[in-house]
């Protein structure tokens, strides 16, 4: 095994595919806040979520994560939300999200530096469209020790996670079979869909699960979990 920071990965790696929300920067704050902050002001006050629920659909789309809160509400409260509505809360949400500067979570530096001196190849893969996720890691300051950037849009038919069809897609990018890449995720899906992609799969609990949620996993465990990038 070989140290990249504070994590181990196989001596034969030659690429690390990381997940971005969670895993680099910490933008759980984020959703935690402006979520309720938003349906507070379009529903009112008796529509609060918990942290619990937030946090166990972090992992999804911008479209899916509001989409399964709508849900949520209508089913528990009886509040219906027309498209129109549903589409402004999403995009004020995004908006949110694009002028937001985000910090790197402790460890993250290290490793990719480790691994770029190690020959290893990085590569960033979300549930967000290239153009946001570009500008979203160009804020942090990370952006440049990426030699590879997938999304949801980076060519036409890629499903989202828990598919493995955007790491299946950035291993084909980056020339390597799935032995040699390792997933680093925070969520149950982004798991499930490194582990179906072929590859190890580090799990980081720092976003979308806690150490327990990764370790309870009945299918697709990964092989690895970490409490953060740095400890």
């Amino acid at each position: 095994m070989k140290k990249i920071g504070f994590i181990s990965v196989p001596d034969n790696t030659k690429a690390i595919l990381w997940d971005m929300d969670g895993v680099l920067i910490d933008s759980l704050g984020l959703d935690l806040t402006v979520t309720n902050e938003l349906l507070n002001i379009y529903f009112g006050e008796k529509v609060i979520l918990s942290r619990e629920y937030i946090t166990s659909i972090f992992g999804y789309t911008i479209p899916e994560f509001w989409g399964r809160i709508f849900k949520k509400i209508e089913t528990e409260l009886g509040i219906q939300s027309s498209e129109e509505l549903c589409g402004r809360i999403v995009d004020e949400y995004t908006a949110h999200r694009l002028k937001s500067t985000f910090s790197i979570l402790p460890g993250v530096e290290r490793a990719l530096a480790d691994a770029k001196k190690s020959g290893i190849q990085n590569a960033v893969v979300s549930n967000n469209p290239v153009v946001q996720i570009q500008e979203i890691l160009s804020k942090a300051g990370i952006i440049k020790n990426f030699d590879l950037v997938v999304g949801n849009d980076s060519v036409s038919g890629l499903k989202n996670k828990p598919e493995p069809d955007m790491y299946v897609y950035a291993l084909k990018q980056l020339k390597i079979g799935p032995e040699d890449g390792v997933v680093v995720e925070d969520s149950l899906i982004g798991v499930e869909a490194g582990k179906r992609a072929g590859c190890s799969v580090i799990a980081i609990a720092t976003g979308g699960s806690t150490t327990s949620g990764f370790e309870n996993m009945r299918s697709f465990r990964p092989d690895n979990i970490y409490q953060s990038l740095s400890k």
